[in-house]
């Protein structure tokens, strides 16, 4: 007779952060974390006044699997809430993602919530009849692409370039803008990126970022990059686009963040820039694959994307469940 592996999902304990993140990482080897990047984001959280909770389900002793409930303070709603979840490969269909999600629909619960949506690649073994079974639906699609910059040449941007310097359009670091000591800086950095953000495609409509949050999680962020840190400014000095790299210390790949122009610039080959800019400050960083990603409905960032050559891998769909 076979008895049974009984399972304890609870929240994780101050030990264990290393663990969830080892769990999670093999799960999802394309989104490595590690222990104190996990600690961090729960911290962030809380710290910005939002509900959360990291919880982990044991077998035993052994953590063998991890989820996240938070909301996205770029997207928020107070009863609207973002689930983010690994089983460790060699315990899945075995029982603990079902312990895992009885707990955190405990959670959802105690929050009064009236919503959550969960990430999950659409050729993952399990996690898309997992969710269907428990009454998600799927919604938008992302891409995850990225770019070899081992090989990539610039020469048919060549053109480009030089049209933009000509009209008076340069490329500044986050690093220049502080040695240059540019007045009411992270003010300015905070408005492009509000300014650029809104129209960004996304799961749920967007919410204002804070400044706080703004600062503590993109500017403190100890993955960003300074020197990819990018700012577009006109022949006029006005800023009209960005984009940032982030290297997280789990991965040696670069990371992009939110790339972005602002309405009156679009359709003039800024982003493009950025992105080429972006390409030279990673190599100059020892940088040989930027990541990125963006949603299907992103028509115009796709098509730059494939044009400097990024290779898409199979997406990833926003499943929402209305409680």
């Amino acid at each position: 007779m076979t008895l049974e592996m009984t399972f304890i999902a609870r929240p994780v304990e101050e030990a264990e952060w290393d663990a969830a993140a080892r769990v999670w990482t093999l799960a999802l080897p394309h989104e490595p974390v590690s222990g104190a990047d996990l600690r961090r984001q729960d911290a962030e959280q809380r710290g910005w006044g939002y509900p959360a909770v990291t919880l982990v389900v044991l077998a035993g002793e052994e953590v063998v699997g991890v989820a996240a409930l938070s909301q996205s303070p770029g997207m928020y709603h107070p009863r609207r809430f973002v689930l983010e979840g690994a089983v460790h490969p060699g315990w899945q269909g075995r029982g603990a993602g079902r312990a895992l999600w009885t707990r955190v629909r405990a959670e959802l619960g105690v929050r009064a919530a009236e919503a959550v949506r969960t990430l999950a690649r659409e050729d993952h073994p399990i996690a898309p009849g997992f969710l269907a079974r428990r009454g998600f639906t799927p919604g938008k699609r992302y891409f995850t692409s990225s770019l070899d910059l081992t090989t990539f040449d610039e020469t048919p941007f060549r053109d480009l370039l030089a049209r933009l310097r000509a009209r008076g359009v340069r490329v500044r670091s986050l690093s220049e803008l502080r040695a240059a000591n540019t007045p009411d800086l992270t003010a300015r950095l905070h408005a492009l990126m509000s300014d650029v953000r809104g129209d960004v495609p996304r799961a749920e409509p967007a919410t204002p970022l804070s400044r706080q949050v703004f600062e503590e999680a993109v500017l403190g962020d100890p993955a960003l990059l300074p020197d990819a840190y990018l700012i577009a400014e006109n022949a006029g000095g006005e800023w009209i686009g960005q984009t940032t790299l982030f290297r997280t210390e789990v991965s040696p790949d670069l990371l992009t963040g939110l790339t972005g122009v602002t309405r009156a610039a679009r359709g003039q080959g800024v982003a493009t820039l950025l992105k080429l800019h972006a390409i030279r400050a990673g190599r100059s960083l020892g940088g040989t694959l930027i990541r990125t990603d963006n949603a299907s409905d992103n028509a115009p960032m796709l098509a730059i994307n494939d044009r400097l050559g990024f290779v898409r891998d199979p997406a990833s769909v926003s499943w929402g469940l209305e409680l």
